[in-house]
């Protein structure tokens, strides 16, 4: 709607409350002089300005007033009540009851507009934000919610809310939550707080989050007001952000299988060659003029133990770069370190990298993806070795411990290179920063997102000129959960 048609509206309306006014007041004349009744004509002025306070603008009702003012004076001058001190008393008292009924009918109209127009910003708020108001009494299976919250829950605003209503929206999987809210609210909880998801009648699935918290109604009721928010595009945008960190994630680790071909290529070798050593050692031991069967077991032994060998860092690459999404299971946090460092055994080696290795005395399990933290652990290394590059080899040491600390699974990794600055510190784990000339600035942030995944933590310290220490917490499962 233009301005120019509002301005057209106001127009229109001041026009009719106009002659609305006049009508009334030609009545009220006739009326006055055919009756003769005061107190009758006074009514009549009182329902006119009631009548126009709920109407009208305040600038009209005001003029209504005034101009039923000046009809009661007129008439009061006309008919020469001034000469009757009964007929004076009884102006007096219309004048009074009328300035006093339209006082408070014009505050009434401005507490009404202020109102009305709180209510039109919330409802506006409520539809930007997506977040609708409820409150219910389970006492009395009582139920109010607001335009908003009738939209999330795809009903008219006109239709009566319920719980049947709010249970019939809910996915049958999380029915059994909507209806441990209820069973709370019946206890009087002190807050509720709920998510769980809607199914919508033509198949689409929404997730709301709901908190509620008392308050006191009368007469020994119990009543809870709360919000309801709408978390289904928040939800869709983070399931979005997540699939691609993980196939960021994906392209990350074949990067780095790239960078450790060598390793990679001395893991299958060692076992491959001892099967051939192992081969040919049996046909020896068969050449024989009498075969010694005892040393061919030993020799077929060894090479179906080398086989192993050899399907397991197979297994354990392929692993690595499988492109999936993410599972937590329990996991031995010890087995992930020792697992991630067989893979890097030759690359350390390669670059005169020696390895001390401190593993966790306690045996401590955590719930995670196991090959994403290989993937962490192995970034971290792999950062290491490179950091190490400047540095006399025969001082090249790398330093990893694991320990358990107030209920959380440790890992530090630390190097003796030139470490980190104070000032790239804040940064380091930020997307696309970094300090390598041909570094792309992901890999630390892709293992923040990891870490942050699995509920832990990850950090750095700058000790420039001393090497650099990089480490990970996550929450150690008790025995219980482990048994579990």
């Amino acid at each position: 709607m233009t301005p120019l048609t509002l301005r057209k509206g106001y127009l229109q309306t001041d026009a009719m409350a106009f002659l609305i006014a006049l009508l009334v007041a030609a009545f009220v004349v006739v009326f006055k002089f055919f009756t003769n009744l005061s107190v009758a004509t006074t009514v009549l002025y009182v329902t006119l300005v009631l009548m126009s306070a709920n109407v009208f603008s305040v600038r009209l009702a005001i003029t209504v007033a005034l101009a039923c003012l000046s009809v009661l004076t007129v008439i009061f001058v006309v008919d020469r009540d001034y000469q009757n001190t009964e007929a004076i008393g009884a102006y007096v008292r219309c004048i009074v009851s009328l300035s006093a009924i339209t006082f408070l009918a014009l505050r009434s109209k401005r507490l009404s507009d202020t109102l009305r127009r709180n209510e039109t910003y919330l409802v506006g708020a409520q539809r930007l934000s997506q977040v609708g108001s409820v409150g219910f009494r389970v006492d009395r299976s009582q139920v109010f919610w607001s335009a908003e919250t009738a939209r999330i829950f795809e009903y008219s605003p006109k239709e009566a809310p319920s719980m049947l209503k709010i249970l019939a929206r809910t996915h049958p999987d999380d029915r059994h939550i909507a209806e441990a809210v209820f069973e709370q609210a019946s206890r009087h909880e002190p807050r509720l707080e709920v998510e769980h998801r809607l199914l919508m009648p033509d198949g689409r699935i929404k997730h709301i989050h709901m908190i509620a918290n008392p308050l006191p109604a009368p007469h020994d009721g119990f009543e809870y007001v709360g919000a309801v928010m709408d978390l289904t595009a928040a939800r869709e945008s983070k399931d979005a952000l997540f699939r691609s960190q993980s196939q960021l994630a994906h392209v990350t680790r074949v990067t780095s299988l790239g960078e450790l071909a060598a390793s990679i290529a001395h893991e299958v070798n060692q076992p491959l060659a001892a099967i051939r050593t192992s081969g040919e050692a049996c046909h020896r031991w068969l050449d024989r003029s009498e075969p010694n069967l005892g040393e061919v077991r030993t020799a077929l032994d060894r090479m179906i133990s080398s086989s192993a060998r050899a399907s397991e860092v197979i297994r354990r690459i392929r692993k690595l770069s499988r492109n999936g999404d993410p599972e937590r299971q329990r996991e031995s946090f010890n087995d992930i370190v020792s697992d991630t460092l067989g893979l890097v055994q030759y690359e350390l080696s390669r670059s005169h990298v020696k390895l001390r290795v401190e593993l966790a005395v306690v045996p401590v399990h955590v719930s995670a993806d196991r090959v994403q933290l290989q993937q962490v652990i192995l970034n971290l290394i792999i950062n290491a070795c490179q950091a190490m590059t400047e540095v006399d080899p025969r001082t090249r040491l790398l330093h990893v411990r694991t320990w358990v600390h107030h209920d959380e699974a440790m890992l530090e990794v630390r190097d003796c290179g030139g470490g980190i600055c104070a000032e790239a510190l804040p940064s380091l784990f930020t997307p696309f920063f970094t300090t390598k000339a041909d570094g792309l600035g992901m890999g630390l942030s892709i293992c923040r997102s990891i870490i942050e995944f699995h509920d832990g933590r990850i950090w750095a310290t700058a000790n420039q000129g001393t090497g650099a220490v990089f480490c990970i917490a996550l929450p150690a499962l008790k025995n219980e959960e482990v048994a579990a």
